[in-house]
């Protein structure tokens, strides 16, 4: 299923998310938007690294591992 980055970031815009950088030894970290999530990606690195955010939901939880969180910072305007 193709993603739609700008209706993700507006979807999951109050969602509980946490952002994960494949290092070793690197803390999940915590967020109350995808957009925050996104902007934390992007702000430390996330468009040149392997990384994973999870947006948890009450019956489920989303998985964008690197291609898609790459896309979804292309998406994200700036200064956010």
């Amino acid at each position: 299923m193709a993603l739609d980055p700008l209706k993700a970031l507006s979807d999951y815009c109050e969602a509980d998310c946490t952002v994960q950088f494949w290092i070793a030894g690197a803390p999940a970290v915590e967020f109350k938007s995808l957009q925050a999530a996104v902007s934390y990606a992007r702000n430390n690195g996330g468009r040149w690294q392997e990384i994973e955010i999870t947006v948890h939901l009450p019956r489920e939880d989303i998985v964008y591992a690197t291609d898609k969180v790459h896309q979804l910072i292309d998406a994200l305007p700036r200064g956010q």
